[in-house]
């Protein structure tokens, strides 16, 4: 018998006892005696020559399909995307997700979560389910001064280190100053720069992606005038993380009279991981743009706006 006879043997025989036969690659090597990994090793010689073909008898679904194509497209180390039902808002099924995958990021143990503010970010925070963790840890990336409590970061954090049973790092500051001189002295000063010190090491950064316009976050918390909003998108600017404006390609834009206490968007670059939450196929403008930044790692989305960023 030739030596490839007797590898062609062997492999049916272990695919065989693996695939039809429902045993462990252990239990294949405890009977065949030989080493697991050549049992790992030979199923993975099986399949590259069609000795195993695998079959999936169901289409991906559409929200996996658009994952996958997103990733695909815009080079990113996972994307998630919500289903949308009729009656829910698109960031309502963007915020579940995120909700999810928060639920799996904690229940790791031991990992350090900074979030922002934002009205997607709030609503991921409130879809999480309560999970026992250990050794989380929940920081805010941002000030926290808003007029409504339910979109500011100590609000995201609370609800989080909440149902988590995590501890809280809370930066202890206004989230904008009134001028940029005040902004520095804040995030110079000990208490804010441990804690954003904090949010810099963190293994995950949550990020909302901001739009211009009119429906800007900004302006309905009066950080933003029309007439400055109007201002920054004549300079380029297509969106915004934690009051930082970017246009198309990416490329910084400054917005006179907005002094965030935040982290930076070269901080971002330098996270570990940064995951932008977002929905509605009117936000893709703004996410293009964030994902020129180089910033972002993941996505998490709605369908809609999934395919509007597949769009072209």
């Amino acid at each position: 018998m030739t030596e490839s006879k007797v590898r062609n043997d062997l492999a049916v025989r272990v695919a065989w006892l693996y695939h039809e036969h429902g045993l462990t690659q252990q239990d294949i090597a405890d009977r065949l005696g030989i080493s697991r990994s050549t049992i790992s090793r030979v199923l993975t010689e099986a399949e590259r020559d069609g000795i195993i073909r695998v079959v999936i008898t169901q289409p991906l679904p559409e929200a996996a399909r658009l994952a996958e194509a997103l990733i695909e497209r815009f080079d990113l180390s996972s994307a998630v995307v919500g289903t949308n039902l009729d009656d829910e808002p698109p960031a309502h099924a963007a915020a579940a997700a995120m909700a999810r995958r928060l639920e799996n990021i904690a229940s790791s143990g031991s990992v350090t979560i900074a979030a922002g503010w934002g009205r997607t970010i709030a609503l991921s925070a409130e879809a999480t389910r309560p999970i026992p963790t250990t050794g989380v840890i929940i920081v805010d990336a941002f000030g926290h001064t808003t007029t409504d409590a339910t979109t500011a970061a100590v609000e995201v954090t609370n609800v989080l280190s909440r149902k988590f049973d995590a501890r809280v790092v809370h930066v202890p500051s206004p989230g904008f100053a009134a001028s940029a001189d005040v902004a520095e002295s804040f995030m110079s000063s000990p208490p804010v720069a441990r804690a954003l010190d904090h949010a810099r090491d963190a293994d995950v950064v949550v990020v909302s992606v901001g739009v211009t316009g009119a429906s800007s976050l900004l302006i309905d918390e009066g950080f933003m005038t029309v007439d400055s909003m109007d201002e920054v998108m004549e300079a380029g600017a297509v969106g915004e993380i934690f009051g930082r404006y970017f246009d198309a390609d990416g490329e910084s834009v400054v917005a006179d009279g907005l002094h965030p206490i935040a982290l930076t968007i070269e901080d971002l670059r330098k996270a570990l991981r940064v995951i932008a939450v977002a929905g509605g196929a009117e936000k893709a403008g703004a996410i293009r743009g964030a994902l020129a930044t180089g910033v972002l790692d993941e996505l998490v989305v709605d369908e809609t706006l999934a395919e509007a960023l597949l769009a072209d």
